[in-house]
């Protein structure tokens, strides 16, 4: 049943109430300023489209059997949004909406909407962008982080400000905003420092306790401490014999065939791991960016687990310099 956006929303369903917080941002937003929403709608669209909401005054204006002397126009043009909390879009869904659209209006865009974990979201929804692209549709796929760092740019009025901070609170807290990038992900590497130094970290692909989240930023842990922070840029597995490389995660805009090319190199540096891939497979850690640091584990005896994870260390570090800059002499009994 069709509802109008309103503050006061009564949906139990958390995708539905996020539906609804967003669409009232946007309305807020074009309440306060049209041009602001103009402006949003054209910087969440990564084409040459330009969206022109509001009336368009001219004057002298040719028309197809006259000429008069003020017309006052509008471009007609319509936009769906499909939220999900989880990275999972259906495909004939997708082509539902896309056949919805009106078809004498002049410009159609379907945004997907979701906190995704893949950074190459236009190969990722390659078919459906151009089964679109055929009926004159634009899809895009958009991040919350970026919905909301679109609306801060042309945000102005201290009220919306604020009640976008609010918002920001609201997606960390039910995990909407990437938790990744802000991650360090710590690992007891005593016996593979020297891996490390070539910018690799190696474990084989067979889960249990070699399985990592997606994190931003890697810490080689040996002899309690840890003295480097590294930038992750991608994990790679590379199955038994490089019968198969496939990319894991990208954190970066690297292409990833590059990135495949570099894990390869990596495993063929040292002859046991060319020996260890023929019978499992390897998840590799492609690292750069090290910065030296002094992290001290503060608390008896070394580390229990193969790995640990220290959460939100980096809400306020852009790169690995800043956040070991941070843990420099901090114990961890201190984070």
């Amino acid at each position: 049943m069709s509802r109008e956006i309103s503050i006061f929303s009564d949906y139990h369903q958390k995708e539905n109430s996020l539906t609804n917080y967003c669409g009232l941002l946007m309305k807020l937003l074009y309440e306060d300023d049209p041009k602001s929403f103009e402006e949003l709608l054209t910087t969440l669209i990564e084409t040459d489209t330009n969206i022109f909401v509001g009336p368009n005054f001219t004057q002298q204006t040719k028309k197809e059997k006259s000429i008069p002397d003020l017309a006052i126009t509008q471009k007609s043009f319509s936009v769906f949004f499909e939220t999900k909390t989880t990275d999972w879009f259906y495909q004939d869904q997708i082509e539902r909406h896309i056949n919805g659209f009106n078809s004498n209006t002049e410009t159609k865009i379907l945004f997907l909407l979701s906190n995704f974990d893949s950074n190459n979201l236009e190969e990722r929804f390659k078919d459906e962008i151009e089964k679109a692209k055929n009926k004159n549709v634009i899809v895009q796929p958009i991040t919350f982080e970026d919905f909301v760092g679109s609306i801060e740019k042309v945000c102005s009025s201290e009220y919306l400000i604020k009640l976008l901070d609010e918002f920001k609170l609201y997606l960390d807290r039910n995990g909407h905003l990437p938790k990744w990038k802000y991650l360090l992900d710590v690992v007891n590497c005593k016996g593979t420092l020297n891996e490390i130094q070539e910018g690799v970290y190696m474990c084989p692909d067979t889960g249990g306790a070699y399985s990592h989240r997606r994190a931003k930023y890697f810490g080689p842990y040996a002899n309690k401490k840890i003295s480097e922070i590294w930038e992750i840029k991608a994990i790679v597995v590379v199955d038994k014999d490089f019968s198969e490389i496939k990319v894991k995660w990208n954190n970066t805009t690297k292409k990833e065939k590059e990135l495949k090319e570099q894990a390869e190199e990596k495993v063929r540096n040292w002859q046991y791991r060319i020996d260890e891939n023929k019978s499992v497979l390897l998840q590799v850690f492609l690292l750069e960016n090290k910065s030296e640091t002094n992290f001290i584990k503060d608390t008896s005896g070394g580390m229990q687990q193969s790995k640990k994870y220290f959460w939100d260390i980096a809400t306020d570090c852009n790169n690995s310099e800043e956040l070991a800059n941070k843990l420099t002499n901090k114990n961890w009994s201190e984070i």
